[in-house]
Parts: C-alpha cells; structure tokens; sequence
C-alpha cells in the first residue's frame, strides 16, 4: 500500500508540468504568443495552485499550506475572471 501512496506524490508535480507544457504549447502556435500567455496564465496559475494542494493534501497534509494553496488559486482564478471581463471578449475563444 505504501508503494501506492508513493507514487500518488508524483501525480500533482506531473499533471503541473504537462499544464505549463500544453499552456508553452498553446502560446507557441498562437499568432501573438505573448498575448496569449497573458490570457492563460491566470488560469494555468490557478490549475497549479490547486495541483499542489492536491499533492500537499496526498502527502504531508499540512493544513496550513492546503489552505494558502486554495486562497492563491482562488485569486488566480479571480483575476482570470476580471481580465476576460475586462478585455472585451470575455468567455469566448477567439484570439
């Protein structure tokens, strides 16, 4: 069984870099990738946030930093939310 929760660490760190890869990936094939990157990485800053609390929360299971992961992916979430509010297009996935 600890073979198990072994491995169940390294979830959270692999699904953050195959995040940032598809996000490095997107902001590549995109026409302005530095544009692009802007727009996505609220969102990928909040994915990450809440991978780590995950992989926190399958390991040592400090509380505290659960909780300080949450509140950061919540902001980043937040201003995800205003920028795609603020920029005209919203919710939509042009550009």
């Amino acid at each position: 069984m600890s073979s198990l929760a072994d491995w169940m660490g390294w979830l959270p760190p692999i699904a953050v870099a195959i995040l940032w890869a598809e996000t490095a990936l997107l902001c590549a094939l995109a026409p302005r990738p530095l544009t692009r990157f802007q727009a996505l990485a609220p969102n990928a800053a909040s994915g990450t946030c809440l991978l780590l609390a995950l992989g926190v929360a399958l390991t040592t299971g400090g509380m505290i930093w659960i909780v300080a992961l949450l509140a950061l992916s919540l902001l980043a979430h937040a201003l995800d939310v205003l920028q795609r509010l603020g920029s005209g297009w919203a919710f939509s996935r042009r550009d």
